[in-house]
């Protein structure tokens, strides 16, 4: 056995340890003097990051839930815990990030400034938190929740709001949630396996942080036909991973099922159950095991990931204090016009890169238009040999079939033509196609097509209005279906004039989806635009604040100075204990 995995660790002797250096750098936050000679802008950081690593040290094991939008997150989560905890069927107006946590039963949305409000369980259901939320004008955006499920007891739950969905609300919640998780799960659909963009997230937003465990979890399990599509649908995703999660095999699942199983209801998919339970069963295992093996080391782990975040940013402070006591006053000077500088450089390089970005989303629209016509002429072409097809099962049948297919066409276009935006961000910087990859556009967009159903209606005209924010999960099992169904099965009756129906809708139909391709790379572009605005804007902000926390050093006079110079260098002897600490060399 390597030296290395003999060694252990003592987690409270590493939080006394932690504490003793903590404290010491403390006394240089609550000493006027040193707040004089080190700034407001440093004491607060130096707060911030002992309030950080002593607030941690108690928390329990922290699973941290995660995926785009509409992937299930909630409802794995109430699968797990065996009970309607987690909200779920939320829209953009209800969407939180939610705790849940042992402990008596109780719900409580957290308000600006220290403010909590309680909340009953008929009011974390969608429409009454919607209501209340416009009674109250608050927009709740965390909820803690309290179970005293067994479960809890072993691991709190972090439900994150869907990526893609408000996250310009939500990105600061949903980045410190993973900061501080001891375990990802991120969940997906197996309907749409790991997107492009989804590999992206994970690659530049999860994989970077080299969380203790990630869980990669495909849902919607259910909606598999067979043993033999499960075995397909697994290597298909271990393919997708294998250079970004070398090893590492997806947990297939239905939270549909198992809340069927819990309650006693129908399953979803009878010829599934045996393997859909088991499944689940062997994921909660793999769960409690988790949390049961890391219990020692969750603290270490956890304290070491908190303080070398809080070495490294702190350095960067101390690093412009250093450099402002080698400046002299014509330095300040040439700094500040180097900084200004910068300012107008980046500027300039932003508002290049905008009208790249406007020239890249022209021609992305453009390829997507011509990508669409041609799909859509054969699906316009194909309705002449679909006369062998009842009207019983075109009306049931055909609208379904031809929205989810224009759908999953627009899919392809925006998946394909994102990554292109990833490689011109990524040509300024990583941070930049990270911010992308957080905040990917929900793009939402609908289309209609109208069939008169006499079967279901005796004659009323039933119109479908199919948007990709719905339940596409189920959508798309339909269509499966339906695709095979439509061009298998012989059955007696021509329907003439519903295929001429059809026919005439296509001119509306195309209308829509030139619509929805303008909309969605619309908001596409300016996504990208808003988040280069913000990226150039934190850099010039930086920079900024450096080069006067450097200039106000160097202003002083020499005896302060040399005041300054000593607290630096105790302040790099503290870190520098707290390093090798970590090590295990103090």
């Amino acid at each position: 056995m390597e030296m290395q995995n003999r060694i252990t660790w003592d987690p409270q002797e590493l939080i006394r340890l932690l504490e003793n250096q903590l404290d010491r750098l403390k006394i240089y936050r609550f000493d006027s003097r040193y707040r004089s000679l080190l700034g407001e802008n440093f004491m607060e950081l130096l707060g911030r990051w002992e309030k950080d690593i002593l607030s941690r040290r108690d928390d329990p094991f922290t699973l941290v839930v995660c995926g785009e939008f509409k992937r299930g997150k909630s409802s794995l989560i109430n699968a797990l815990l065996g009970g309607q905890v987690a909200p779920v069927n939320v829209t953009a107006e209800t969407v939180t990030l939610n705790r849940i946590t042992y402990g008596p039963h109780s719900n409580e949305a957290v308000l600006s400034g220290g403010k909590h409000l309680r909340l009953s369980d008929e009011e974390m259901e969608r429409d009454r938190l919607e209501a209340l939320m416009r009674q109250t004008g608050f927009s709740f955006r965390q909820i803690e929740i309290q179970r005293p499920i067994e479960f809890l007891k072993q691991a709190a739950i972090v439900d994150t709001p869907g990526l893609g969905d408000a996250m310009d609300d939500f990105s600061g919640l949903v980045e410190e949630a993973l900061a501080q998780a001891d375990a990802v799960v991120y969940v997906f659909s197996v309907n749409y396996p790991l997107s492009q963009t989804e590999q992206l997230f994970l690659k530049t937003m999860i994989v970077p942080q080299k969380y203790t465990d990630l869980l990669l979890v495909g849902n919607y399990l259910d909606m598999l036909g067979s043993a033999a599509d499960y075995e397909r649908m697994e290597n298909l995703l271990v393919s997708r991973i294998q250079n970004l999660l070398p090893g590492q095999k997806p947990w297939l699942l239905s939270a549909l099922d198992e809340r069927c199983r819990q309650l006693g209801e129908e399953r979803p998919n009878p010829a599934m159950e045996k393997e859909l339970g088991e499944h689940f069963d062997r994921f909660r295992e793999e769960i409690s095991r988790l949390a049961e093996e890391k219990k020692e080391l969750i603290l270490p782990d956890r304290m070491q990931r908190l303080a070398r975040g809080m070495i490294a940013e702190v350095s960067e402070s101390l690093d412009a204090l250093e450099e402002g006591l080698r400046m002299s006053s014509q330095d300040v000077k040439e700094a500040m016009n180097r900084v200004q500088e910068e300012k107008e450089n980046q500027i300039r390089i932003q508002e290049e890169t905008g009208r790249r970005i406007d020239s890249l989303i022209e021609t992305m629209k453009g390829e997507c238009r011509e990508w669409m016509g041609e799909l859509l002429d054969d699906m316009q072409q194909e309705v002449s040999t679909l006369s062998d097809i009842s009207s019983a099962d075109l009306t049931k049948y055909y609208t379904f079939y031809c929205i989810d297919t224009i759908q999953e066409g627009m899919n392809r276009c925006i998946e394909q033509h994102t990554l292109y935006l990833y490689d011109l961000l990524e040509e300024i910087s990583a941070e930049l196609s990270a911010k992308l990859s957080k905040n990917a556009v929900n793009s939402s967009y609908g289309f209609r097509f109208t069939l008169d159903n006499r079967t279901w209606t005796k004659g009323d005209n039933v119109s479908y209005v199919v948007s990709k924010i719905g339940n596409l999960a189920l959508l798309s099992l339909v269509a499966d279906g339906v695709a095979g169904a439509m061009r298998q099965k012989e059955m007696a009756g021509r329907t003439p004039d519903l295929l001429r129906s059809i026919s005439r809708q296509y001119l509306s139909l195309r209308a829509s989806v030139e619509q929805a391709v303008s909309s969605v790379y619309g908001k596409l572009g300016e996504n990208a635009k808003k988040q280069l605005a913000e990226y150039y804007g934190e850099k010039i902000h930086a920079a900024q604040e450096q080069v006067e926390q450097s200039a106000m050093v160097a202003r002083q006079d020499e005896e302060r100075k040399e005041q300054i110079r000593e607290a630096v260098a105790e302040i790099r002897r503290i870190l520098g204990q707290i390093q090798k600490e970590l090590e295990g060399e103090g």
